[in-house]
């Protein structure tokens, strides 16, 4: 079954595994381009007194600035691309849907890294800061993945080892609770709530999609259709 990420768009599991490469080439190079470019930029802008309302003293403000800015949402491009009449490229339309998946959640745990070596008082960064600064990056990206799937088997662990399959409507709310426990344990460890749900959610629409009852797969599938950002439940 294809996973919902936003309403009236869905997102074929096989297209995207098997552009996994490609994507996360797209959305993490990309996005780490975008910022550098768009936040040194506006730092030299800044510099040179074009510009207010950015320090020119401290680049880190202007890189917060950049990771903002590199999170792009494609819905217009996403639905012309989408329509039949023009018979688009299926494997394009996977590579922009996939990227711009991904694109969101990189920005945010760029953001969140900048923002922990952001310090006002002392604007000045070293050559040791850098290196740091993209160990931080990778290990808040590893983590927010290593949650998402840890809690997604822990979630089919559940759903295969337990009579729950027998009350339908509590095992479709403990699907949606099991969610969003999963987004509140990785904001509360600082790390990217949206990359752990993304993965939490491809795990539970790869495996747990299997083991509902019929009766709480087809309510789920309403569910996940209807709301916006309970993207990565299973339909």
């Amino acid at each position: 079954p294809p996973i919902i990420f936003e309403a009236g768009y869905s997102l074929e599991k096989k297209a995207f595994f098997q552009n996994i490469g490609t994507i996360t080439l797209y959305a993490l190079v990309g996005t780490i381009v975008s910022t550098l470019v768009v936040g040194f930029l506006t730092f030299y802008f800044a510099q040179k007194g074009w510009i207010t309302g950015i320090s020119s003293t401290n680049p880190m403000e202007a890189l917060l600035f950049g990771s903002l800015i590199a999170a792009v949402d494609p819905v217009a491009t996403l639905s012309i691309m989408n329509n039949p009449e023009l018979n688009c490229n299926r494997l394009l339309y996977s590579l922009v849907f996939g990227e711009s998946v991904l694109n969101d959640a990189i920005a945010i745990v760029l953001f969140k890294t900048f923002r922990e070596y952001y310090d006002p008082d002392s604007p000045d960064i070293t050559g040791y800061d850098i290196p740091k600064i993209f160990v931080s990056f990778f290990s808040m990206a590893v983590s927010s993945i290593l949650v998402g799937v840890i809690l997604g088997l822990c979630t089919l662990f559940i759903y295969n080892h337990t009579s729950i399959g027998k009350f339908a409507n509590l095992e479709s709310t403990l699907l949606f609770l099991f969610c969003y426990l999963c987004y509140a344990m990785a904001e509360s460890f600082g790390l990217s709530g949206i990359m752990s749900l993304f993965f939490n959610g491809v795990v539970l629409s790869h495996y747990t999609s299997y083991n509902l009852s019929e009766r709480s797969r087809h309510a789920t599938e309403q569910v996940s259709g209807r709301w916006l950002w309970i993207d990565f439940v299973i339909t």
